[in-house]
Order: C-alpha cells, then sequence, then structure tokens
C-alpha cells in the first residue's frame, strides 16, 4: 500500500504595503503557527492603465498607488521576527490585476488573506475593487482582518 505525503498546508496572504495589510500579514503568521502552514505574502502592483481626462489616470477605480520601492520582504521579516517563529514565510511583488492575481495565487491554499482598511466610505471603496472580488470568487477560505480584528487579536496594533 502506498501511502500519499500528507497535505502541506498553505496560507496566501494580499498585502498591499499598508498597515492594514501588516496587519493581515501579522495574523497570518500567527494563524500559520497553529496549522503548521507555510506563509506566501504577496503584493500585487496594477499595471498603469492610463485613462485620459480622469483623475484617476493611474489609479483606475479608486485603487490606491502601491509606494514604489515598498520593502516587502523587509516587512515579512521584520513580522516573522516579532512574531518569533520558524515558520516558512515566502514574499513576492506581483503585477498585473491585484484581484486575478491573488485568486490564482489562492488556487491549492487552505487560506487566502486579506487586510481591510476601514469601516468609512473610502475603505468600503477600495475594499470593494480587491477584497470583495476575491471574497466572491476565492477558490478556498477567505479570512478579512479589520483593524478592529487586528486589535482585538493583537491590542498593540495600530
Amino acid at each position: 500500500m502506498s501511502r500519499q505525503p500528507a497535505h502541506e498546508r498553505r496560507i496566501v496572504v494580499g498585502t498591499d504595503g499598508t498597515a492594514h495589510g501588516e496587519e493581515a500579514v501579522r495574523w497570518a503568521i500567527a494563524e500559520a503557527r497553529t496549522l503548521g502552514a507555510r506563509v506566501e505574502v504577496i503584493l500585487v502592483r496594477p499595471k498603469d492603465v492610463l485613462l485620459p481626462g480622469t483623475s484617476f489616470a493611474l489609479q483606475p477605480h479608486g485603487r490606491l498607488p502601491i509606494q514604489d520601492g515598498y520593502p516587502l520582504a523587509q516587512e515579512v521579516a521584520r513580522i516573522h521576527d516579532e512574531l518569533a517563529t520558524d515558520l516558512a514565510v515566502e514574499a513576492s511583488v506581483r503585477t498585473g490585476d491585484p484581484a486575478s492575481e491573488l485568486l490564482a495565487a489562492a488556487e491549492g491554499a487552505d487560506l487566502l488573506v486579506l487586510g481591510s482598511p476601514s469601516d468609512g466610505r473610502i475603505g468600503r471603496l477600495v475594499f470593494g475593487s480587491v477584497a470583495a472580488a476575491c471574497i466572491r470568487h476565492a477558490p478556498c477560505t477567505t479570512v478579512l482582518v479589520t483593524p478592529q480584528a487586528a486589535h482585538h487579536f493583537n491590542p498593540t496594533a495600530s
């Protein structure tokens, strides 16, 4: 009788270089420690799309620009060290449609984790453009880490 290898648990985290994205990374690493999973942190830079004559020339659909040169690997390493864990955590930067890239990465994953900026109108606009699409179409369980949940999970969180 042949034994198949045990399923390796995998958590995919989408971040955008903001505080709420970092809280999602922190939550995912802590959860991975409990599950014995590996973590893939993904930052997706949207392709620049020019929409002539609009104020959203480089940020269509109300997307917030991701800071150029955002040190994803260093930020992930900092959070990893803060949580004092020896879990495998990978970080990668991709270019494309954020929702599509995150959904593709979530294929075969156990969890897709995303941060939510706030309960305000602007937060809902940004949430609506990426996280809502991921929640509607995710091939796995999706966790949305809100600021309130992050604070409850970690009272020292911002």
